[in-house]
């Protein structure tokens, strides 16, 4: 950017919590002598046929250079008067400020309108004695049961029914050919395709073939709402005539102390032991999330300001992308993506408004209160990484050095967060953690 000082006017058309739109105008005196430095810059590398480059003479220059030379002009002084505007209302911009409109002519004043956006200036208010209620779950034998029965049917395997007979839980193989209106819809046709009856996720229609048996052929009616992702079946009735090839039923391991060493433990005691350790540093985890929740719903509520505009654009963005991205890895195709993205465009712009009102909000009560991530964090932070992984100390260096920002700023946040806890009234309450089905 041009350092050289430029004589202009400006004056401030409208003024916002965090942008300003201003409107500047260069007298021709300035305009006439950046015209001839713009045209000198270009004959110095000028090319027309029957001139060497750099040798047209002015007048040519000037007759064929017009339109480059009005840009260049324009783009030049711009660039020498607009921070210098910014700097007359005391306005620092965030990025480069955006020329909305341009009026110029040879022999004419230039004028330009431009708007510019800042961060706000806040200061973080009622952050201290934030009211916080906390439940904890006491772990019992019986969430220890219930997830070793989650175990134990993780490391099942099916085994084919004695009576061939098809249960609510069983998974049946089975050959169908999907119909519409009578007619054959080849795209939905397989064999030795296996359902699972007791997951969630399993179609209900196919929930009719609880009481059939191997060999046996029976109609599933299903209807598919208009907005299925897949277009061969959105809003259409199929009839699916299937037949039951196979049942099997599910064997679980025994639960003994051999199943425990397979876990790579010592014995079933000893799975218990872990499972417990694992339910309760889970169950911390849920509880910490959940007063983290509470205490940003009230740093919210209790800090209402502007955000500029490009920033919650940006995040937006930021928040559809991963969600697209999301959606993609799961196979969603690109037009059913598009749908949801226009569907929930008020809930992406609410949440990136949160999201960066929400950062101003803790940047500010980290700066009041001079909290600091120090070297002597970071070094502590690596220590702890190298005395978890003692054998890949060249890993650890080269991961610190490569995300150290990261690194830090994921400890200026679990600083931050410690702080408003520590000065947070909480309300603890207890109960016995519930069991899947009690």
């Amino acid at each position: 950017m041009s350092t050289q000082k430029c004589e202009f006017q400006s004056k401030v058309l409208e003024k916002k919590p965090c942008a300003l739109v201003m409107e500047v105008e260069i007298p021709t005196s300035q305009t006439d002598a950046e015209m001839v430095n713009v045209y000198q810059s270009i004959q110095a590398s000028a090319k027309v046929p029957g001139f060497r480059a750099g040798k047209v003479p002015m007048d040519l220059v000037q007759k064929e250079y017009a339109g480059l030379a009005k840009e260049k002009l324009v783009e030049n002084m711009i660039k020498k008067t607009v921070f210098s505007a910014l700097e007359k209302e005391n306005f620092s911009p965030i990025d480069m400020p955006t020329v909305k409109d341009i009026n110029f002519e040879e022999g004419k004043n230039l004028k330009y309108v431009f708007e510019a956006e800042c961060h706000p200036e806040i200061k973080a208010k009622d952050y201290k004695g934030i009211v916080v209620k906390k439940e904890k779950l006491t772990i019992t034998d019986a969430n220890v049961d219930e997830n070793i029965k989650i175990m134990l049917d993780r490391n099942s395997k099916l085994v084919i029914s004695d009576d061939s007979i098809v249960k609510k839980d069983s998974f049946v193989i089975v050959n169908y050919q999907g119909f519409c209106d009578g007619t054959e819809i080849k795209e939905i046709k397989a064999n030795d395709y296996m359902l699972d009856l007791g997951a969630e996720n399993t179609l209900k229609g196919f929930k009719d073939l609880v009481g059939s048996k191997k060999g046996e052929t029976k109609d599933i009616e299903i209807e598919y709402p208009a907005d299925y992702p897949n277009k061969v079946l959105a809003g259409k009735k199929v009839i699916f005539k299937t037949t039951v090839v196979e049942v099997k039923d599910k064997q679980l391991p025994e639960l003994n102390d051999d199943f425990a060493k397979d876990m790579g433990l010592e014995n079933l005691e000893d799975l218990k032991k872990k499972l417990k350790e694992t339910i309760e540093q889970e169950e911390v985890k849920r509880q910490n999330a959940e007063v983290e929740k509470q205490i940003v719903e009230h740093l919210l509520n209790n800090n209402k300001f502007d955000v500029p505009a490009t920033i919650i654009a940006q995040q937006k963005e930021y928040l559809i992308k991963k969600m697209s991205d999301y959606m993609k890895n799961q196979g969603a195709p690109e037009d059913y993506i598009a749908k949801q993205v226009e569907a929930n465009q008020e809930k992406y712009n609410d949440e990136a408004d949160k999201n960066v009102r929400l950062s101003y909000i803790l940047n500010s009560i980290y700066l009041t209160e001079k909290l600091e991530v120090s070297e002597q964090d970071l070094e502590t932070e690596k220590q702890k990484m190298l005395d978890s992984n003692p054998t890949r100390k060249d890993d650890v260096e080269k991961y610190f050095i490569e995300h150290k920002n990261n690194i830090s700023a994921s400890m200026k946040e679990e600083k931050l967060f410690k702080f408003l806890l520590d000065n947070a009234k909480i309300t603890e309450t207890e109960k016995d953690m519930p069991v899947k089905g009690n």
